[in-house]
């Protein structure tokens, strides 16, 4: 007996030699199959495309990362929150207004 109290374990069954390998399906039957459990509403059990919670995107989305001196991004956010901006938007707007030059 070990120190737990179980003896030398259970004693499992040899693996059958008379495994036979599995018949080929036809395509054709597995459509069958799944058309006729659509037909008596089993749904797909594969997982589904997850869309990212939030408003829904107009447009393809990207990400950039820029490092830089803390006072100046404490600035940048600071600026897009007295806008009540996101942090894109804000960067829009500071594109836009250089793109139509200074005042």
């Amino acid at each position: 007996m070990s120190k737990y109290g179980f003896g030398g374990g259970i004693e499992l069954p040899k693996p059958s030699e008379s495994l036979r390998p599995r018949p080929n399906v036809e395509p054709s039957s597995v459509e069958k199959a799944v058309e006729a459990g659509k037909t008596l509403g089993f749904v797909s059990r594969e997982a589904s495309t997850r869309l990212k919670p939030g408003p829904k995107r107009k447009e393809p989305q990207d990400k950039v990362s820029i490092p830089g001196p803390k006072r100046v991004v404490d600035e940048f956010r600071t600026f897009c929150r007295e806008r009540d901006l996101t942090l894109w938007q804000g960067l829009e707007l500071l594109l836009s207004e250089n793109r139509q030059g200074p005042r």
